[in-house]
């Protein structure tokens, strides 16, 4: 059962899983300033080979920029979402969508970072679901994604949510660009 709910900003949120909060095993909602120490502590429960996954290389922290612009940019400019444990103590997971200068303007850029412990569970596809209805929303026509070589499928799990536009290759990475159709 899932059960859509306001978080304390009036934003939609979203307990999934079985049964109402408390019972859910994490909520996601929209990112805000104050999750600030908990998006730290998730970066400190991803082992380094999480890290090098997600950023392309081995990271100490958030980088400064990004985690400044996820947690406090407009929706328009960097939209994030969190995934809590049901007690709201822990971020699980982070997912963002971006929309740098590079790209060609209605793509968005998709980064998504889950802690070890909560990997395969679904937090990442929760987190997903939410970005891009809200992506959907404010009218993003294309999403991008990139992972290193030898990741596809992960490509090819985002495929599954959103239509596959086309790819690109290149030596250091692999990125999908996907269409994002509003759902009837």
């Amino acid at each position: 059962m899932t059960t859509v709910i306001e978080d304390s900003c009036g934003s939609p949120a979203t307990w999934l899983r079985s049964g109402p909060p408390p019972t859910a095993p994490w909520y996601v909602g929209p990112a805000h300033p104050a999750d600030r120490p908990e998006v730290v502590a998730l970066f400190a429960a991803c082992s380094p080979e999480t890290v090098r996954l997600r950023f392309f290389g081995q990271l100490r922290e958030w980088p400064r920029d990004y985690l400044a612009s996820a947690l406090s940019a407009s929706p328009e400019e960097h939209d994030a979402v969190v995934a809590y444990d049901p007690h709201r103590a822990n971020v699980l997971g982070l997912a963002s969508l971006a929309a740098p200068s590079a790209c060609p303007p209605g793509i968005g850029e998709l980064g998504v970072l889950v802690a070890d412990a909560w990997q395969r569970q679904g937090v990442g596809a929760a987190l997903l679901d939410l970005l891009l209805t809200r992506a959907r929303a404010r009218g993003v026509e294309r999403v991008a994604a990139s992972v290193l070589p030898g990741r596809s499928a992960l490509l090819a799990a985002l495929a599954r949510r959103v239509e596959p536009d086309s790819f690109l290759h290149s030596r250091d990475s692999l990125t999908g660009i996907y269409k994002l159709t509003r759902r009837a």
